[in-house]
């Protein structure tokens, strides 16, 4: 559409503006900010009870949600089984019929949504619960497992002739019984607004007691961050390896075990990041005070290997796009509304030939050294009970005294002898002088 200005006169092009083709049901819908949205990939689909099915199909129907609520919810864009009137109120047909001729006459919208216009409910909520105490964690942001991402070939559905997605919306979900696909990995991690970084399963669990199926406790939730977690991202070359971003810090996770980098505490706030997609090693970070950091682990680990200032505002979002092997675009996003498209230079876009394995290894040995600290510390834990000295619980006796004071004396004996042997000062077979 153009339009003509009044006061010059110049002729400018006005953006279009999409209109909405369909509203979730209020009672069933998330009760705080929806923060996260991300689509299920097209190989799965999740059926009640968090049960994950094959999808046949092969074209993604359903997404999911994060809320402040502190609750996750599974949508599916097909017609549901019918369950008499819901949505706003109960709207009865003809009502609905006005507003469905309404939204066609004003605003061009396709009927192609209108059997979930006001009647679309979640078919499983997931909720982030505390492990300590009631309450939920105020969600802001999800990641799935990258196994789930993997990318199946469209042949399948073109060689069976089905219709695009577009025309498949208002087709029923089948009644059939779903079978469970087996190797899928239901656990996915969420990120809240206190900084936690929560790992949870959607699939529920029966309950011990009552014998019901009810959803799952938090595998584990980890305080990480002093501010709200603004990304969770997986890289692009690593399916387990995946970073959080929040507070005034980012960390770099590996799934199912501990955090493996941190780094310092820096004195501008974290605000967007985002993986490379041409090197492992590079990521961006984006700051409240508009600088972007580029941190190379290759290079080095401790402090970014350039920074770069983009706008005076805030950071919100960085997005990068392999135009051609020569080529690579990062488009940021700001606070001010203003979209800055950058070229990465040849240094931070080409890998080196041995790039991925060195920096697998580099997380493998992280995940040794923490490992082994781990382990030391409980060895030393452990030490310190043995060799506590024991306080006698009632008033000894002089006999006991003494006996008490000669076996410790030994024990000492005993020990500088081996450290003697050790040092080549003493022999083996050389006697020690106990008391008795």
């Amino acid at each position: 559409q153009r339009r003509v200005a009044i006061t010059t006169g110049v002729e400018y092009q006005r953006s279009p503006v999409v209109h909405y083709a369909a509203v979730s049901s209020i009672e069933g819908s998330h009760k705080m900010a929806v923060m996260d949205l991300m689509w299920l990939p097209d190989t799965i689909e999740v059926a009640r009870m968090g049960v994950p099915v094959e999808n046949k199909a092969q074209a993604s129907c359903q997404l999911v949600t994060v809320g402040i609520d502190g609750n996750v919810m599974f949508w599916d864009i097909r017609l549901q089984k019918p369950a008499g009137t819901g949505g706003l109120g109960g709207l009865g047909s003809t009502t609905k019929k006005e507003r469905e001729t309404a939204k066609e006459k004003f605003s061009s919208i396709p009927s192609t949504f209108s059997h979930l216009d006001l009647q679309w409910k979640p078919i499983n909520v997931v909720p982030l619960s505390k492990l300590t105490g009631p309450g939920l964690h105020p969600g802001v942001t999800l990641s799935i497992s990258q196994q789930l991402l993997i990318v199946k070939s469209k042949m399948q559905s073109l060689v069976s002739g089905n219709p695009p997605l577009i025309h498949r919306t208002n087709s029923s979900v089948s009644r059939q019984r779903p079978v469970e696909a087996e190797g899928v990995n239901t656990k996915f991690f969420a990120g809240t607004e206190d900084g936690y970084l929560i790992y949870t399963d959607w699939k529920a669990e029966k309950d011990p007691e009552s014998g019901k199926l009810v959803s799952s406790k938090p595998v584990y939730a980890i305080s990480t961050h002093a501010g709200p977690v603004h990304c969770l991202l997986r890289s692009p070359f690593y399916n387990h390896i995946f970073m959080s971003v929040g507070g005034w810090s980012w960390s770099i996770w590996k799934e199912g075990e501990s955090e493996i980098l941190q780094t310092s505490r820096s004195n501008v706030k974290y605000t967007a990041a985002s993986w490379s997609l041409t090197r492992p090693g590079v990521f961006y970070i984006g700051k409240e005070d508009g600088n972007i950091d580029v941190w190379d682990l290759m290079d080095r680990s401790h402090e970014p290997s350039m920074s770069q200032n983009i706008s005076s505002s805030a950071v919100t979002s960085l997005v990068p796009y392999r135009v051609s092997s020569k080529q690579v675009l990062l488009g940021v996003g700001d606070n001010f509304g203003t979209l800055h498209i950058l070229e990465v230079p040849w240094s931070l876009r080409q890998a080196s030939p041995n790039e991925l394995h060195a920096m697998s290894s580099y997380f493998d040995r992280e995940c040794s050294r923490i490992d082994y600290y781990k382990e030391r510390d409980m060895n030393r834990g452990t030490a310190v009970v043995d060799s506590a000295p024991q306080i006698p619980t009632a008033l000894e006796t002089a006999e006991e005294e003494e006996e008490r004071l000669k076996k410790s004396f030994n024990n000492y004996l005993n020990m500088e002898k081996e450290f003697l042997v050790k040092l080549g000062l003493r022999k083996e077979d050389d006697p020690v002088q106990l008391l008795t």
